[in-house]
């Protein structure tokens, strides 16, 4: 029934406000705090406003309603009780479904929920309909309230486990008042939920009829033999029941994964908002959940909005075969952002085997990403910035820190999460600038404009030949002086705008020279942690200092921070910025920066 969902905002400022088609399955995923689950509460205050609430996420919802009798034909599924004496054939009284626990948002446990009737005219419903391309605000407030808000259910973490609570079973004749009596008359939906839970615990869904006052879901070893072992109420269906588990009984995961499984295949609910629906459920029965609920939705013709922490359930969504969106969501600073990311891409990153291992896909749910080129760099520069954090001085905050395998690597994990519109900041040695096609491929990756990076890569080739290559591991840019340091510091700085930041000493082992470490790699990692010491009220204990690697990690988190950095995609290059450099030969390179990239004492003792 929504054929477009229109956001206030777009992936940048000043860009056009986000606007897409949501499909089975819209994932919205994004930092803490970001707007994930006060987007789906604005679709529901939409719905049930007629378009009339104030909202800062959801700008308009477009409609795409079903055919004039399909619609009729869902709201007379609906219908109560036995129409009075001179009732009119154009009214129908219904009955919203609601589960136990989701009218009120009050304990999951609370059956006692009221029911909630009314009166539909529907030729009155019928024009608006026809006019739901362009309604009127009355038109459209109709709309909502006559059909769409009926329709519309929305979970969140203990509402959904309400969903398997034992329900009223109505009369024989009545229209089923919950989806649980939906389900029992419909054996293939039934079928359906078994296959599903079967595949996922290895346990059968079954509805016990009991007495025939009440609904009780519980969990079989086997299926039915038959309809009426589940459904006839006699001796061998009490048997069969007794043996089954309740589920009250079983796992808050069973549960909520059973209760949004059921409650999509009573096909009756076209626009399901779920929040958290990974919640309960370990990483496995998420990516299960994600799979089975976007095939569901796109055989029943429903909308599924959900709002995830869970990179398993986003990628249950992409591999389900289905139309999926995933729309990260982002607010830092004042600057909210969205951005619709393909999920063709997604899948295709997942199959790269470093993409899938260094876990790409969760850093969508951080506020930036540090990208390192081997593990020990990741742990170190992990440690510094959690210092720094620890200690107010600067650091990187909601920062995932991921390891390549080397700097070739590096920009295999850059370009997609930055294509994603998540700032991914690489930390590299110094000696990436020995290689032309590393360089050149690392610019691309971290999308530098050709136009900077080209005579980046002169600079490149002249420093080059003034650096020995043992320079490049030990002492760096300090190993030069004059005009030829001045140059290597405006290309670090350069390389920096656009969140690419080189050690400027060398490589990882060259911080921290005053504590007199030797080694490499994960040797000389253990030792500068034993130097560094790990008990904050230790006397050795190294707190954040003025320079050196503090500084350089505040600089990473500067950029992951600025909503404006450059960088996070192919921007067009302002004029002025593309005119040719002075062709003066003694003409004096200025750099972007005036501070030394390290501390005087760091670079002495480097030197």
């Amino acid at each position: 029934m929504l054929r477009t969902v229109a956001l206030r905002f777009g992936a940048a400022e000043g860009d056009e406000p986000l606007r897409f088609s949501p499909g089975p399955m819209t994932v919205f995923v994004g930092p803490n705090n970001s707007g994930k689950s006060l987007a789906l509460r604005e679709v529901e205050e939409w719905i049930e406003s007629g378009g009339d609430s104030p909202r800062h996420i959801i700008k308009r919802l477009g409609l795409q309603l079903p055919p004039a009798a399909v619609i009729e034909k869902m709201l007379r599924s609906r219908a109560v009780g036995v129409p009075e004496d001179g009732a009119s054939e154009n009214e129908v009284r219904v009955l919203r479904l609601r589960s136990a626990g989701e009218y009120s948002r009050r304990r999951a446990t609370d059956t006692a929920e009221p029911l909630v009737e009314h009166t539909i005219d529907l030729p009155r419903l019928m024009a608006a309909v026809a006019h739901a391309q362009n309604a009127s605000d009355e038109e459209m407030d109709i709309i909502c309230q006559d059909l769409l808000s009926l329709f519309t259910l929305r979970l969140d973490g203990q509402t959904r486990l309400a969903l398997t609570q034992p329900q009223a079973a109505g009369g024989r004749h009545a229209n089923p008042t919950n989806h649980l009596g939906v389900l029992f008359r419909d054996d293939e939906a039934r079928e359906r939920i078994r296959d599903i839970t079967s595949d996922a615990f290895g346990l059968f869904f079954v509805i016990d009829p009991g007495s025939g006052n009440q609904f009780h879901v519980r969990m079989s070893e086997r299926p039915p033999l038959d309809d009426d072992e589940e459904q006839a109420g006699d001796d061998r269906a009490r048997a069969f029941h007794g043996r089954a588990h309740p589920m009250t009984e079983m796992s808050d995961g069973i549960r909520a994964f059973t209760g949004l499984t059921a409650a999509l295949l009573s096909a009756d609910y076209r626009i399901m908002l779920v929040d958290e629906p990974e919640a309960f459920l370990h990483p496995p029965l998420s990516r299960k959940l994600g799979k089975r609920l976007t095939q569901l939705a796109a055989e029943r013709g429903a909308t599924v909005l959900a709002a995830t922490h869970s990179p398993d359930f986003v990628m249950g969504c992409v591999t389900a075969g289905q139309a999926v969106n995933i729309v990260r969501l982002t607010y830092r600073k004042g600057m909210a952002s969205a951005r619709l990311l393909a999920a063709h891409q997604l899948e295709a990153m997942m199959r790269d085997p470093l993409l899938r291992s260094t876990g790409v896909l969760g850093a969508l749910f951080h506020e930036g990403a540090i990208v390192c080129e081997a593990d020990a760099d990741r742990v170190y520069y992990a440690e510094i910035n959690e210092r720094l954090l620890a200690h107010r001085g600067g650091g990187a905050d909601g920062c995932v820190f991921l390891n390549a395998q080397n700097k070739q690597t590096v920009r295999r994990i850059v370009r997609p999460l930055r294509e994603m519109g998540l700032p991914a900041a690489a930390i590299l040695d110094l000696d990436l600038l020995k290689g032309r096609e590393d360089f050149r491929d690392l610019m691309n990756a971290a999308f530098v404009p050709s136009v900077f990076w080209e005579p980046w890569e002169d600079i490149r080739k002249r420093l080059q030949q003034k650096m020995n290559n043992a320079h490049y591991k030990d002492g760096g840019i300090y190993r030069l002086a004059g005009e030829p340091r001045r140059e290597f510091e405006e290309l670090l700085a350069n390389l920096s705008e656009y969140g690419i930041f080189l050690v400027p000493a060398g490589e990882l082992e060259c911080w921290m020279p005053e504590l007199g470490v030797g080694g490499h790699g994960p040797e000389w990692l253990t030792q500068v942690f034993q130097k560094m010491g790990m008990d904050p009220s230790d006397d050795v204990y190294q707190r954040p200092g003025q320079g050196g690697v503090w500084k350089f990690m505040q600089r990473v988190a500067t950029w992951i921070a600025d909503p404006r950095r450059k960088g996070m995609r192919n921007d067009a290059v302002p004029v002025e910025r593309r005119l040719a450099p002075p062709k003066d030969a003694d003409a004096v390179v200025t750099p972007l920066v005036s501070e030394p990239l390290v501390e005087p004492e760091v670079q002495q003792a480097v030197a």
